[in-house]
């Protein structure tokens, strides 16, 4: 009798834990494979772009440039992020940075379903 209440037991268990990860799954959106970029919709020396692509592995790319001079990026550093809610966070990776800015926070905002929000700017789904 304790075997098959311990065996009832451990299914149900395993049905909950099985149904709570699918819903926390499906509730929360995902960025992988999205770009998102933002421009200030100048020309010349005043304009602005930037972008953000979200890779399908839990990497970020992110690159800007004002007017003609040179791009940065982060081609060769590696960032990541959490998506948790709309509440997005991006972070400094291993790869490329300085052990002092490790995991600690590049950017952050919120996601909108087709645009993200950092710093205030709209960046765009492209």
């Amino acid at each position: 009798m304790k075997k098959l209440l311990g065996l009832v037991l451990l299914t149900f268990s395993l049905i909950f834990c099985s149904c709570e990860k699918s819903v926390e799954e499906s509730s929360y959106p995902t960025l992988a494979g999205k770009t998102f970029v933002y421009s200030n919709g100048q020309t010349g020396s005043m304009k602005i772009e930037e972008g953000y692509r979200f890779d399908k592995n839990g990497d970020v790319y992110y690159y800007s440039q004002v007017g003609t001079s040179s791009r940065f990026d982060t081609d060769g550093c590696s960032l990541y992020y959490n998506l948790y809610g709309s509440n997005l966070t991006i972070y400094y990776g291993v790869k490329g940075w300085n052990k002092n800015v490790r995991h600690t926070v590049f950017a952050s905002g919120t996601y909108n379903g087709n645009y993200i929000t950092i710093d205030g700017d709209n960046f765009y789904q492209k």
